[in-house]
């Protein structure tokens, strides 16, 4: 059955929107917005969806096209069990209304006992409604909707802060970005991925929790393919996975093909080295340096990936940009990775940053 269902974007919305297309080429928009997602879509399992997702906070099924009290409190009727019921109200692009207490008083007047959970936001974070097993109810200018999963903050927490290593000298990609971008790769599970820059092992151990079998993993520091396997070894013993494949090697990244097979890697997904810490007041000359010295790095890379990937084999990877005040400095490397022989598969548009942040990452992909 065809149904409607709305999806709350995280803080980088295109990455988010490109990260459900490619998941779901099914999936029918009809509007779009910096805040959320709606569109169509049948057999839909929004449980399955949020456990694969990285850039949803929530999904929600439309019931109705606007706020409706009363199929609101027929909802929460419906869901009654022994004990209290906990709901609440998120306003998106709506003003807050009273509506969640006119609610409260019906369902009292009813003899059903519950509790209106608020927060000083009009929008309940996932851990609120996760937390307090909220029954939550999305208000929209159009339609309401009624929240059927929520991102599981716990585990990526624990594979961000609970992993035995980690390195802040070598970068630190999200976890989140990192299932991302494998989700941009549209891998299936028996693929082989590569890391060729794999630092602490983020994107192999995302990958890992999402099912893939084959993965290789490799990087010029001895530490970094160290604090890789510790990572990979504790992941799969957490998760009870037995039968997943990983080598990490200790190569410089032009020396790949001195161990792997050529056209052996369905997809190369990486955060290669984004250059050292910057002020704010960085002499121009100074980035000119920095980029210079990723320049060579990056293209050095790139011949390599031409070996060990497969025919029509996909890269995602990030690439810095630099952001000070009014200036923006780029490694400016399309024409000449095009003259590799690789083709630019993205629009420009996937950008991941945080605020104040100088350096900004943009997701690229490209086929061989």
């Amino acid at each position: 059955m065809i149904e409607e269902y709305i999806f709350i974007l995280g803080n980088n919305p295109e990455l988010s929107v490109a990260e459900i297309k490619a998941l779901y080429p099914q999936f029918q928009i009809t509007e779009k917005t910096n805040l959320f997602l709606i569109g169509k879509m049948a057999d839909f399992d929004c449980d399955k969806a949020i456990k694969r997702l990285g850039g949803t906070i929530k999904i929600s099924r439309v019931i109705g096209s606007k706020a409706d009290k009363e199929l609101i409190i027929g909802e929460i009727v419906s869901k009654k069990s022994d004990s209290k019921i906990n709901y609440g109200l998120s306003f998106y692009e709506t003003k807050p209304t009273k509506m969640g207490m006119e609610i409260k008083k019906e369902l009292k007047a009813r003899g059903l006992s519950s509790r209106l959970v608020t927060s000083k936001e009009k929008i309940l974070s996932s851990v609120i409604v996760k937390k307090n097993k909220v029954l939550e109810f999305l208000i929209l200018p159009n339609l309401l909707g009624l929240t059927c999963a929520v991102q599981e903050f716990e585990e990526y927490g624990k594979r961000d802060y609970g992993r035995p290593k980690s390195d802040a000298h070598s970068g630190m990609l999200p976890p989140k970005l990192a299932r991302i971008m494998i989700n941009l790769s549209q891998t299936n599970k028996s693929d082989v991925i590569l890391d060729p820059f794999c630092g602490s092992g983020t994107v192999l151990t995302e990958s890992l929790a999402l099912g893939y079998k084959n993965l290789i993993a490799s990087d010029s520091s001895a530490k970094a393919c160290e604090d890789t396997k510790d990572n990979l070894n504790w992941l799969a013993g957490e998760y009870g996975l037995t039968d997943a494949k990983y080598a990490v090697y200790n190569i410089s990244v032009d020396k790949l093909s001195d161990k792997i097979k050529p056209s052996e890697i369905s997809a190369i997904i990486t955060e290669p080295y984004l250059g050292p810490t910057i002020k704010d007041d960085e002499k121009e000359s100074h980035i000119f340096k920095i980029i210079s010295g990723l320049v060579n790095i990056y293209l050095k890379a790139f011949n390599e990936f031409k070996t060990v990937l497969k025919p029509a084999g996909l890269i995602v990877i990030i690439m810095p940009f630099w952001h000070l005040k009014d200036r923006e400095f780029r490694l400016g490397l399309e024409n000449k990775i095009t003259a590799l022989g690789f083709k630019r598969l993205d629009r420009g548009n996937l950008i991941y940053k945080r605020q104040n942040q100088k350096v900004w990452r943009q997701i690229e992909i490209w086929q061989v």
